[in-house]
Formats: structure tokens, sequence, C-alpha cells
């Protein structure tokens, strides 16, 4: 174990990991919101999505104004802090612009994949802007975080971007090799957690820790305390689509399952009970007469079979082991 002490580390990681942990984890900590500049940093985003060229400023400023949780940014700053202890380390700020500016890219490019209707409890950008500039807004964020985290000036941070990407590209590949197949497994679902969340949260905390210019075993330390908070999150995030409601999630409830995604409670549950296979399958290919209300109502009377195999208390539980993980790499 690597000493490293912050309380707000893992404040961050238990506001992140809970089903409480919305709208904004940020705002479960706020002593480490006031002190870590969230406010100045929100100002800062709207400011760089409004430097998107007019086309595709619009679509950009409104996620961005839209709210969220602020996690990744947050666990940027916190980590440098824990890096170096008492002192602000150099470009730890656009770090973690960098990293919500990238997760906002995923979400304009996901709500295009997933045909998304809302995102943190507004219309989706693609249904105000259309898909092509959604698309290409998130493209632009991706190529002005590339610009930031070089401007930066911290050593290893460019590189640590570029693998992530390339690691969130992977996932969402994964992720749309297996969906609306009812075949896949626990390790398929923990794979894309890893790769789609997990890779960014490690980027966070890896870019903290070189903000800082701090040893590799610290480095290493945040990268992995990253890696493993991520996959906290998404599973807590993926157990929210069956636990929790449209006004707290900001988009439908029950959405993994009517859009085919593969998740760790869904892989749990189709494990445990196999004639629900042939039941999502049912639901996925929806009768063209069946009427939205009639999809609504099988769609939960499935959620509720599922619920009762134990899969969502099965999913916390390795949640519970990741949040662990990620303690015991500090």
């Amino acid at each position: 174990m690597t000493a490293l002490s912050s309380g707000g580390l893992a404040e961050l990681h238990e506001a992140a990991a809970s089903p409480l942990a919305r709208p904004s984890a940020a705002q479960l900590l706020p002593l480490a919101q006031s002190a870590e500049g969230i406010p100045r940093l929100e100002r800062l985003l709207l400011t760089a999505a409004r430097r998107a060229p007019r086309e595709l400023a619009g679509a950009a400023a409104d996620l961005v104004r839209a709210g969220g949780k602020r996690v990744r940014p947050l666990l940027v700053l916190l980590s440098a802090r824990a890096a170096m202890p008492g002192r602000r380390a150099r470009g730890r700020v656009p770090l973690a612009l960098v990293a919500e500016m990238v997760h906002s890219a995923t979400l304009l490019h996901d709500d295009v994949i997933d045909d998304g209707l809302t995102r943190r409890g507004l219309p989706a950008p693609r249904v105000a802007y259309g898909n092509g500039v959604s698309v290409i807004a998130g493209d632009w964020l991706l190529a002005a975080s590339l610009e930031l985290a070089l401007r930066a000036d911290s050593p290893g941070a460019l590189e640590a971007l570029v693998r992530t990407l390339r690691q969130l590209v992977e996932g969402e590949a994964r992720q749309i090799a297996l969906r609306g197949k009812t075949d896949f497994t626990s390790d398929d679902a923990l794979q894309i957690a890893h790769l789609k969340t997990g890779s960014l949260f490690a980027f966070c905390g890896e870019a903290g820790a070189l903000a800082a210019r701090a040893p590799v075993a610290v480095v290493t330390a945040l990268r992995d305390f990253g890696m493993r908070s991520g996959s906290a999150f998404q599973i807590a995030d993926d157990l929210l689509d069956f636990e929790s409601d449209a006004a707290t999630l900001g988009k439908a409830v029950l959405a993994d399952v009517t859009e085919g995604k593969p998740s760790l409670p869904l892989a749990i549950a189709l494990k445990r009970l196999p004639p629900l296979r042939e039941e999502l399958a049912e639901l996925l290919k929806g009768p063209p007469e069946t009427t939205e209300d009639e999809v609504r109502a099988r769609v939960r009377a499935f959620a509720g079979r599922l619920s009762r195999t134990g899969a969502l208390g099965a999913a916390r539980r390795i949640a519970e082991k990741e949040r662990d993980a990620a303690l015991a790499a500090l």
C-alpha cells in the first residue's frame, strides 16, 4: 500500500459509488467542492465549450450548462492534492478540464449511438441540434482536450490521455458488439466497465499525480485507485437503471434493458435464471404491433423477475469489492 493520505479522495470514492450520488457527487462534498474550486471550474468548462465553432458551440455548451456530477475533475484535483500535500500543482486545473471535456464528448457520442432522448434531465443535444452536430461537437471536445493536455505541461499527461482514449473506444466497440445479445457474461460487463468508465477515472488519478510531479509509485497508486473507483461507479450506475427514477437519474430508467446493453446486474441475473434470456430476446425484438405502454409494462415485469434472482445484491457486493480495492491502492 502506498502511503497516501487524502480524506477528500476517500470521501469522493464513497460519494461516487453511492446510489445517492445524484445529481452531483461534488454537492455531497461541499468543503472539497469549495476548496478545489469547482465553481471556477464550471465557468472554465462553459468558456471552453463556447470556443467551439458556432455550428457546434450550442450542443457543447448546453451539455455543460445542464450540470453533472463533476466526479472526474474533482478526482484530478484531489489526486494532485494527495500527491502534493499543502501545495497547488501546476497543470492540475487544465487536466481537470480535460477529464470533464472527454467525458462530455463521450456523452454526446453515446446519445447518438443509443438514440437517447434525455440527458441530465433535459432533451439530449442530439434532439435539439441533430445527430451530426452532436457527433462533431463531441469530436471537437476530444480535439480540444488533447490540445489542453499538451498545454498543461505535465510530463506524461498527454500520453496517458491518448492511452485512455484508445481504451474508451475499445470499450464502446465491445459494448456495441454485445448489444442486443443475451449470452454475455459478468466478465464481459466488467471488462466494459473497466474500459468505458474505469479508464477515464484511472486517467483522473494519474493526471493529478503527474501534475504534482509525483514519484512513479504514487502515480501508479492513484491510477489504480481511479480504475477501481471508476468500476465501482459504473456498477452503481448499472444498479440505478433498475433502482432509481427518471427524475433522479436524468434519463429513462431501465434504459439498459430496452437498449440491450450488457450490464453486470443483467449478466448475473441471466446466469442465475436462464429462462430470462429468452424473455429478454423477445423484449429486444419488440413486435411491431406492441404499444409503448405494453413494452414498458413488459420491461417492468422483466425487471421484477430479475430483481428476485438476487442479481442486484450480487452486483452491489462486487462494487463493494472494487471500492475496497480502490482504497487499498492508497
